[in-house]
């Protein structure tokens, strides 16, 4: 299973905070009196069908205020202020708690599915047209997750039993929640000046091919409702400025720099001084890397700065605890059976705390107050003090984890109907080091395991953007990272920046090879691409030192450059 975790996209998912109070009463939302009718009239019937539909839920998504601006090198190419349609959609359960419709079947995906259609806002003058949908949605639904059950249960009489026999779903407990939020204004002059002109400053450089500065917010508010009396009204709230340039090197290699600014309100955005001066150590870094040696293939030891290490938690460890992949014979079940064994160093403690909104002034993006099946948000300890203690559940059991601890997760409907059925993923991942020491010390450490063990050189890998991780029992159980600055480090102290470096390796093994960790958590804000879509993530970590990972050469691309030289690197920017 290839899993990828990107730093780009214009916008990101941030809900009102956990310590938020309720302040108004869920009663009486129009979107959740409309709904709860129609779930309670349809159960009455659904329940009764056979097999019977037991559980079923409805998710409207309505957005209120949006707006987003990109620009590439000095000219606006995108600028929009639609919202959008709301979005309305609606998942049932058919069967029992035992076996039900989303099973995934042997040798095949889940035919479990979500309805999903754009509706109009409800008013108390359209209400029966709303209503409307709903019935039209759960009806059709009803039918499939009839068909699709009758599917599970030829399917399972077929094929070899399980490894993991457990429930496919457990209820979720019954929430009442309800807050609203006023709309953040932001003054969008001086924002567009700011992303227009921070996109021109490549123009004129021969080697950047590609600037580009976005901006973009959506508010809007959710509404969840299910047919154990959760309902639910939460804000959503995504705001991001980010931008990302690119270069393409004559040999096929790809160079980039990026870097984004997490907002919650007008008070987080950098100052243009503070744009504009990342901006152009990008460009010098680019310009850098494209005079910089290729990495070699070799086994080295390597220390991976605080954002680095975030992302090598997130893909290296952090999907394979996920918890409905451990009932899943095609999945590699790494650490499935290591539960009360060490499987890291002893001083290590892996946590993921979606209720975390912010950590040392940094928005996370991987913050909800109720995960996308209804479930509260909390935080769970999954290694602690190096041994395995807990999985990221959501509503499908597994053999000794019975319930969800607030982690199923999906994509969701603000401008989407590309829905698909949520599964225990990550939200904040923190890795905590109870012994730690000053960077420069750690560096010292990296300077001293490099001549113990008579290597030529180490690493020092300060950014990596995301990657890939199989997971699948088909395939090697390995993950292959894209580091986009790194240095050699020699056993002289002296520092080389090199390109074209990839980090490869296994889990188990690599999370063995941790030697001591830094004092200096930093955060890594991005999105996460699974079975259930696209979800914003953050990982937070210290520099770490490792003992050895394997470093190989980067996929360079067939593609020649440009035959014509691009209009921005003319004297007069390519204009009449």
């Amino acid at each position: 299973m290839k899993k990828q975790l990107f730093l780009w996209g214009i916008i990101i998912f941030i809900t009102a905070g956990a310590q938020a109070q309720q302040n108004c009463r869920v009663q009486d939302q129009l979107p959740i009196q409309l709904m709860q009718s129609e779930i309670k009239r349809g159960m009455k019937k659904f329940k009764k069908l056979q097999p019977p539909v037991y559980y079923m839920s409805y998710v409207y998504e309505e957005p209120e205020v949006s707006y987003t601006v990109i620009a590439h090198l000095g000219d606006i190419v995108l600028q929009e202020r639609d919202p959008g349609q709301p979005t309305l959609w609606t998942r049932m359960r058919a069967g029992s708690p035992r076996m039900d419709n989303t099973r995934q079947l042997k040798g095949e995906r889940s035919c479990d599915e979500i309805w999903a259609s754009s509706t109009p806002r409800p008013t108390a003058e359209n209400a029966r047209a709303f209503k409307m949908y709903l019935w039209d949605m759960a009806d059709h639904l009803a039918e499939d997750a009839q068909k699709c059950f009758s599917t599970v249960q030829t399917n399972s009489q077929q094929m070899a039993k399980r490894m993991d026999d457990s429930d496919d779903f457990v209820f979720p407990p019954k929430e009442i929640y309800c807050r609203t939020q006023e709309p953040v204004l932001f003054d969008e002059k001086p924002i567009e000046k700011m992303v227009v002109n921070a996109s021109a400053l490549a123009k004129g450089n021969k080697t950047i091919t590609s600037s580009r500065v976005s901006f973009g917010f959506l508010q809007g508010h959710r509404y969840f409702i299910d047919s154990q009396g959760t309902q639910l009204k939460t804000p959503v709230l995504r705001g991001r400025l980010m931008y990302d340039l690119y270069a393409f090197l004559p040999d096929g290699t790809v160079l980039s720099r990026s870097n984004s600014y997490d907002v919650l309100d007008p008070a987080q955005l950098p100052s243009e001084e503070q744009l504009y001066a990342d901006v152009k150590k990008s460009i010098r870094e680019i310009e850098e890397l494209s005079k910089a040696p290729e990495a070699e293939p070799i086994t080295v030891p390597v220390l991976l700065k605080n954002r680095a290490m975030a992302v090598f938690v997130h893909e290296v460890l952090g999907h394979r605890l996920e918890g409905h992949r451990q009932k899943q014979d095609s999945f590699g079940r790494t650490f499935t059976d290591k539960v009360g064994q060490p499987i890291t160093a002893p001083f290590i403690t892996i946590m993921d705390d979606p209720t975390l909104r912010t950590f040392n002034g940094v928005p996370l993006r991987g913050f909800y107050e109720y995960d996308d099946e209804g479930v509260k948000s909390r935080p769970v300890t999954l290694v602690e003090n190096g041994v395995l203690k807990n999985f990221l559940m959501g509503s499908s059991p597994i053999k000794g984890f019975p319930v969800s601890n607030g982690h199923g997760r999906t994509t969701g409907g603000m401008n989407n109907l590309n829905i698909k059925p949520p599964v225990a993923r990550m939200g904040n991942t923190r890795l905590i080091a109870s012994q730690s020491i000053p960077y420069e010390e750690l560096e010292q450490k990296l300077i001293e395991e490099i001549r113990a063990q008579g290597k030529p050189y180490g690493y020092i890998i300060e950014d990596l953007s995301g990657g890939f991780t199989m997971t699948y029992t088909s395939m090697p159980q390995v993950f292959k990272l894209e580091p986009k600055w790194v240095y050699r480090m020699y056993p002289d102290g002296k520092k080389e920046l090199v390109r074209g470096a990839d980090l490869a390796g296994t889990p188990l093994v690599s999370f063995g090879q941790i030697l001591a960790a830094a004092d200096d958590d930093d955060v890594f804000n991005g999105n996460c691409g699974a079975e259930s879509g696209w979800v914003p993530v953050s990982s937070i970590a210290p520099s770490v030192l490792l003992r050895a990972l394997e470093i190989e050469k980067t996929e360079k691309s067939n593609e020649k450059p440009e035959i014509l030289p691009a209009p921005h690197t003319l004297p007069n920017g390519g204009r009449l």
